[in-house]
């Protein structure tokens, strides 16, 4: 079977860790012949080289992304000029344009690479433009099994940019044979958005894939000037408004004294936040017990160091990465309720869930786990048990290859296994 992976991304994320997961199954598999190019861009190339697995050779592709394309025409404008520029720019159909050019780029290399099937991996939707061109320029060459996976909430056509995006999607949602989402929520949003059936949208969890690396607890801790006995809040994600960081530092200020007096926070990632991030800490009265700790590669480590992982996103999740390696790693989380994160922690049973915003609930929420070694101890066990029975990596290749099959067997005109039955298989 040939199977060429495609993305376009412009940092790692969740959905970057999954391809990882897949394009290391399929460097090892002796069934899959594997190809695998992406939108080339120095921040993303950075990240690739130190991640990608052994034997798996990577294509940078010079197609275009129309919001580099803005940002490299005006970075040296003054910011109203730029603003204006950007605007006239996006007037002047630069989506469509870069759409069209990337459509001619990906249909040379699907000529080239004549797969059995295309694995579009993308953020969310509407898609990357390279994505979508993969998805029309598979249909043109005639890919026989095309499968795009949407790593967050579709987003709806309620603002002037969307409607415009109208013509491309449904030429999109035209040229895929089934569409993947990580959570129901996620599948319930896409099917919505692009008008699809349920035969053409499958759930397929996304998975952890521990590595083996983690140090001991006691090491890291002393590598990161933490004294023994303390309590170790964890968040790792972008530093992003959507990841929810200041509702965070908000409910940490407002933990009980006897707990805050032996407890730090543990924040891991960048992004554009960092700063005011940085500013909310000391004005809340906590900034010596808030590690910003910026991007790490020890990410096990650090689990294996933390007593509870938290992530107090408020928007655009899907099944977030960072909470199925914590469940990997044994330890409990607390998290907020929305998207698929409910599939993930079983609310009182491997975690606590709270709602969106609610620093007063996420205070509490920290509160309960950290005051009680039982409790944590009886969390992290459950949430270990959950992961190795529906995140794991043999899991979730063997659904997605399962998948392939499926689709080519409908290409081929033999009666399929119905898409429900995958969905109940991958979803557990």
């Amino acid at each position: 079977m040939r199977v060429h992976f495609h993305t376009d991304c412009y940092c790692f994320g969740g959905s970057e860790i999954n391809l990882l997961t897949h394009l290391g199954a399929a460097a090892h598999s002796p069934d899959i012949d594997m190809m695998f190019t992406y939108r080339s861009s120095p921040e993303y190339e950075s990240d690739l080289r130190s991640r990608l697995p052994d034997g798996v050779t990577a294509e940078p592709l010079g197609v275009l992304d129309p919001a580099a394309v803005k940002d490299r025409v005006t970075r040296r404008l003054p910011p109203r000029l730029g603003r204006l520029v950007r605007g006239g720019i996006g007037l002047l159909g630069l989506k469509q344009f870069c759409l069209l050019w990337n459509v001619r780029r990906l249909s040379v290399e699907l000529r080239r690479s004549r797969p059995d099937v295309l694995h579009i991996n993308n953020g969310g939707f509407p898609g990357a433009s390279s994505c979508n061109a993969a998805a029309i320029a598979a249909r043109m060459r005639r890919v026989p099994a095309v499968v795009y996976v949407a790593n967050n909430l579709a987003v709806p056509y309620r603002r002037p940019g969307r409607w415009m995006d109208y013509p491309v999607d449904r030429i999109v949602a035209g040229s895929v044979g089934m569409f993947v989402t990580a959570s129901v929520p996620a599948g319930k949003a896409l099917r919505t958005v692009l008008r699809l059936p349920g035969s053409r949208q499958v759930v397929i969890p996304n998975a952890a894939v521990p590595d083996g690396s983690a140090a001991p607890a006691a090491e890291t801790r002393r590598a990161l000037g933490i004294p023994d006995g303390t309590r170790v809040i964890l968040v790792m994600a972008r530093l992003e408004a959507r990841k929810g960081h200041r509702y965070l530092l908000e409910a940490v200020a407002r933990m009980p004294d006897r707990l805050l007096g032996d407890t730090v926070l543990l924040v891991v990632g960048d992004g554009p936040e960092r700063e005011a991030l940085g500013r909310q800490a000391d004005t809340l009265g906590i900034g010596e017990k808030v590690h910003f700790l910026g991007a790490r590669s020890d990410r096990w480590s650090l689990y294996e160091a933390s007593d509870v992982i938290v992530l107090p996103s408020v928007a655009n999740e899907d099944m977030p990465i960072v909470i199925l390696d914590a469940m990997a790693a044994g330890r409990p989380v607390v998290a907020t309720r929305i998207a698929g994160i409910p599939e993930q922690v079983v609310d009182g049973h491997t975690g606590v869930l709270v709602d969106p915003g609610d620093v007063d609930g996420l205070a509490s929420a920290l509160a309960e786990v950290l005051a009680d070694d039982e409790v944590r101890t009886s969390m992290g066990t459950a949430a270990r048990e959950r992961y190795r029975d529906l995140f794991t990596p043999e899991r979730f290749v063997g659904s997605y290859r399962s998948l392939y099959t499926l689709l080519l067997a409908r290409r081929r005109g033999v009666e399929p296994t119905p898409a429900a039955a995958v969905r109940s298989r991958t979803h557990g």
